[in-house]
């Protein structure tokens, strides 16, 4: 066979199986495009996300696969993971509104894992950027999510601040569901800042809102947070009433995450009430439920609250097995606000057990993780504890560090 003959077949081969690898990459983007569309659009993501349009658009390319992997790596807690890859996606951002929207997820991954300081610099760039670029709905986003984290950080007044700009955007563009959502930050930070009346009069108008447009996930926050409202005023009855309806229209709307959310808040009140196995009953339900859907932060959340329960009952070993429980989730999803919080229950426990050593190193570790992501009440209620405990070992002729 001529030598030319076989060169030309050879190079025909590789140049079919190159056309055939092309095809199945771009296949795969494709398929990876529309499955993000799907993700996105209807925010199955673990939590709502807005400002998702700049990721909605891309076409179906290679970093339709990447996004993918990081939106996957979100939703499976793998929050380090996941941040790494939207950065990468970052550098290939094709435009402002895009390069946004990528900023938005890095930054709502930076919160979800309590990386808060970094999540503020996110999206003060995200704000940067939308503000040369003219981008509203961006800004109302961006806005709204650092009030989320100023009020995280303890500083409510800047908070409240970002949360109005955001609110005013959103009457700017008439969007109802956008206004019903800051009204209801805005009401939170009221709560904060001790002025229950104002918080209150917030929390009404977002759900005279919601009532408006049919919003019945609103709603439901909307009444949760009432009946967190009327917990800072010692009126433990009247927040159950405000939890059960939260929790009758998450049943009707089959939002399971919402109905956990209630159930355990429900739980609490029944604490308060000095029901505690009423309260327990209740928190092994929305762990259940919590179990079922995977919502990893949310069964850390159950699990610190049995803990809490087991405790009241004056049972301090079961207490520890399940804080030591919740602290061990939270460390596996990267959550530094929840680990911080059962260092602390743990720091607790072992000073009702008399083990003051043992206590004071876990409250200075959880007031080293609270000051790392800069809450300064949690870091104030730590500090009273840990002068107890330091106090319990003066008693005791021994000293802490």
């Amino acid at each position: 066979m001529d030598v030319w003959v076989v060169i030309i077949k050879i190079s025909a081969i590789c140049g079919i199986i190159l056309f055939l690898s092309w095809l199945a990459e771009r296949q795969l983007a494709i398929i990876k495009w529309l499955e993000n569309r799907r993700m996105l659009k209807k925010k199955k993501l673990g939590e709502p996300m807005p400002y998702l349009d700049g990721l909605t658009k891309l076409h179906p390319k290679k970093k339709n696969i990447l996004l993918n992997e990081a939106l996957k790596a979100r939703k499976q807690y793998k929050h380090e993971t996941a941040i790494m890859k939207f950065k990468l996606l970052l550098g290939q951002a094709a435009d402002p509104s895009e390069r946004c929207a990528i900023l938005n997820l890095i930054g709502l991954s930076q919160m979800k894992s309590g990386a808060n300081r970094d999540a503020k610099k996110t999206f003060l760039e995200m704000i940067e950027i939308a503000e040369q670029a003219k981008l509203d709905d961006v800004l109302s986003t961006a806005y709204g999510n650092i009030g989320l984290v100023y009020k995280t950080l303890g500083e409510s007044h800047k908070a409240l601040d970002y949360h109005q700009k955001s609110l005013d955007i959103h009457k700017k563009i008439g969007s109802l569901e956008g206004q019903a959502i800051q009204l209801g930050n805005i009401g939170i930070v009221y709560d904060t800042l001790g002025e229950p009346r104002k918080a209150l009069e917030y929390y009404e108008k977002a759900l005279a809102i919601n009532e408006k447009i049919g919003r019945l996930e609103g709603q439901a926050a909307n009444l949760g947070n009432i009946g967190l409202h009327y917990k800072t005023l010692g009126e433990p009855h009247k927040v159950l009433d405000y939890h059960l309806k939260a929790l009758k229209i998450n049943e009707k709307i089959g939002r399971l995450e919402g109905q956990a959310i209630q159930l355990g808040n429900i739980g609490v009140v029944y604490r308060t009430l000095g029901e505690p196995n009423k309260a327990l009953e209740y928190h092994q339900k929305a762990l259940e439920i919590n179990e079922k859907i995977g919502r990893l932060e949310g069964q850390a959340a159950n699990l610190g609250n049995i803990g809490n329960v087991y405790r009241t009952l004056g049972e301090p070993n079961k207490a520890l097995e399940y804080h030591q429980k919740a602290l061990e989730i939270n460390e596996k999803i990267g959550r530094l606000e929840g680990q911080a919080n059962q260092l602390g229950n743990i720091g607790m426990v072992y000073l009702d057990l008399g083990d003051y050593k043992k206590a004071l190193d876990y409250l200075l570790r959880a007031r080293e993780i609270f000051v790392k992501i800069g809450m300064k009440l949690d870091i104030e209620k730590t500090d009273r504890n840990i002068a107890l405990a330091r106090q319990k070992l003066a008693e005791q002729g021994q000293e802490g560090q």
